[in-house]
C-alpha cells in the first residue's frame, strides 16, 4: 500500500471499511477509487480495489436475482388486455391527479377523492385520438416500498409490458420527492426509462472464453469486465460495447428481466398556486431526460397538446387502404414506426397481398410526389394511403 495518499483518501478508506450495507459499501468504494492517487506506485492498490468492486457488484446482482426469482409469479398479476392503437400507463404518487386527468380526456367516470390510495387496482379507459383510440391505464399511486407490496407489484408488472409510461407529477406538491419515489420504484422493478438496449450486446457461448469488443465505449477497462464476469461464473461470452456504456449498462445487458420502456412526464394541476415555479424546477432537473407536458385537467388546458405527445411517444403510424376507384377506408391500419409496405400488406391479408403481391400505389399528402408506385420494402409514414394490387 503506497504511503503517499491524500488525507481525503485515508478518510474515505475508513468510511468504506466501516460500511456494512452492501449497496452503500459499493458507493463508498466507488468514491474511494475516485480519490485514488494517479501514479505507478498506486496501480496494484487500484487494481485490487477494482476487483473488490466487481465482486461486490456481482454479489449485489446475485441477491437481486434471488429476489426477482421469489417474485416471478407477480408478473401475471392484474393483467389488463391491451386494446386500441397503444397502451399508456399513468404512474404517479397518490392524489397526483391521474383520475381527474383520465376523466377529462375519456368517457370514464373514475372516482376522484382527496384521500390517499383511492385507486387500489389498475383501471383502463379509452381515449379517442383523431380516428384511433389509445388505452390509458391508471395505476395505483406509488409510494416508497411499492415494490414490496401486492398492489405495487401488480402496478409495476403492468408497467413492464406497456407501450408507454406517462409519469404524472403533481405541480402542487414537492417535485423532487415525487420523482425520487417514482423513479426509485421503477428502477427496483427492473424498468429502464428512455434508455437504449443496444448500448451493450451480449452473446452467451459454450466455448471460446470471454471476448470483449468496443471497450473504448466502456467507462472501465477490459480487465474489470473480465473480472466482473468471472465473479459471476460467466466464462464463455461475447460482450460488445456498441455505444458509451457504464457498469450498470453491462449489468442490465446480462439481466434478461430488465425491460426498456418509453416514458414522458405529464405535469398536472397547472392551475394551482406555485405551479409555474415547480414546473420550471421539473423542467430544469428532468427536461434533458423526459419530454414534459404541463396541463390543467380542471380548466381543460393543454389537453390536446398532451394527446399529441402521447401519440408521438407511442412510435406508431396510421396507414389507410384504398380499393381502386373508391375512397380510402375511414379506419387505418396501425403499425409500428419503421414499417414498410409489406407490413401493411400482411395486416390486410398475408397470403393474398404478400405472396401474390404485384405492386402498390402510395398516396401521400404534403409530399412533392403525391402518387407513386412502390414495392414491398418501401418505408411508410403516418397518414399514407395504400392501394394494394396483386396478381
Amino acid at each position: 500500500m503506497p504511503t503517499n495518499v491524500s488525507p481525503e483518501f485515508d478518510r474515505q478508506r475508513q468510511i468504506y471499511e466501516d460500511t456494512e450495507d452492501l449497496e452503500q459499501r459499493i458507493i463508498e468504494l466507488q468514491k474511494l477509487l475516485a480519490l485514488a492517487p494517479n501514479h505507478k506506485g498506486a496501480e496494484r492498490m487500484i487494481a485490487d480495489y477494482r476487483k473488490k468492486l466487481a465482486k461486490l457488484k456481482a454479489e449485489l446482482e446475485k441477491r437481486r436475482e434471488q429476489e426477482r426469482a421469489r417474485r416471478s409469479a407477480a408478473a401475471a398479476e392484474g393483467a389488463i388486455r391491451k386494446e386500441g392503437a397503444g397502451q399508456v400507463c399513468l404512474i404517479g404518487v397518490t392524489n397526483s391527479g391521474k383520475s381527474t386527468l383520465i376523466n377529462a380526456v375519456t368517457n370514464a367516470e373514475l372516482e376522484v377523492a382527496d384521500y390517499p390510495f383511492a385507486t387500489s387496482v389498475p383501471i383502463p379507459a379509452m381515449m379517442a385520438y383523431e380516428d384511433i383510440s389509445i388505452q390509458l391505464v391508471e395505476l395505483p399511486g406509488l409510494f416508497e416500498g411499492s415494490y414490496d407490496s401486492s398492489i405495487g407489484r401488480q402496478a409495476l408488472a403492468l408497467a413492464r409490458n406497456t407501450d408507454l409510461i406517462a409519469i404524472v407529477v403533481d405541480l402542487s406538491q414537492d417535485i423532487e420527492s415525487q420523482m425520487k419515489i417514482i423513479l426509485g420504484e421503477l428502477d427496483r422493478a427492473r424498468i429502464r426509462l428512455n434508455r437504449e438496449r443496444s448500448a451493450v450486446r451480449v452473446e452467451r457461448t459454450g466455448t471460446g472464453g470471454i471476448m470483449v469488443y468496443g471497450v473504448h465505449n466502456f467507462e472501465g477497462t477490459r480487465e474489470e469486465v473480465v473480472e466482473f464476469l468471472k465473479s459471476r461464473k460467466i466464462n464463455n461470452i461475447i460482450v460488445r460495447f456498441q455505444k458509451p456504456a457504464t457498469f450498470e449498462n453491462l449489468i442490465d445487458a446480462l439481466d434478461s428481466s430488465v425491460v426498456f420502456v418509453r416514458a414522458m412526464i405529464i405535469a398536472t394541476k397547472g392551475d394551482m398556486p406555485g405551479s409555474r415555479e415547480r414546473f420550471e424546477e421539473l423542467r430544469a432537473k428532468y427536461g434533458n431526460r423526459f419530454d414534459i407536458v404541463p396541463v390543467s385537467a380542471l380548466r381543460g388546458e393543454n389537453l390536446d397538446v398532451m394527446k399529441d405527445a402521447l401519440f408521438d411517444h407511442l412510435d406508431i403510424l396510421r396507414v389507410y387502404t384504398k380499393a381502386p376507384g373508391r375512397k380510402k377506408e375511414d379506419k387505418p391500419i396501425v403499425l409500428p414506426e419503421g414499417s414498410v409496405v409489406e407490413d401493411a400488406a400482411a395486416k390486410v391479408h398475408k397470403e393474398l397481398f404478400v405472396k401474390r403481391f404485384r405492386m402498390a400505389i402510395l398516396y401521400r399528402e404534403n409530399d412533392r410526389i403525391k402518387r407513386r408506385q412502390v414495392g414491398l420494402s418501401y418505408p411508410l409514414r403516418d397518414g399514407d394511403v395504400l392501394q394494394l394490387l396483386h396478381r
